[in-house]
């Protein structure tokens, strides 16, 4: 079985969707996971891409997405 190519788009996060099987905990501002993933991405920028599947469910930066949105992108 070969390896496939990863296709990276920039999209419009509003068409993001939860997973709503995601097994980690829905993150509050005052979370100090929350604060560790903002200031990151306040530092650094956003580099670490989101995981989609066909119908644009987040399968994996479930978190990073909920942060994305507070931060306005």
């Amino acid at each position: 079985m070969g390896l496939k190519e990863m296709k990276i788009e920039k999209i419009d996060i509003n068409l993001l969707k939860l997973a709503k099987y995601n097994p980690r905990k829905d993150l509050k501002p005052e979370d100090i996971e929350y604060k560790k993933i903002k200031r990151s991405i306040e530092e650094f920028g956003y580099v670490d891409p989101l995981i989609v599947n066909k119908d644009m469910t987040v399968i994996g930066g479930n978190q990073r997405l909920k942060v994305l949105e507070d931060l306005g992108y």
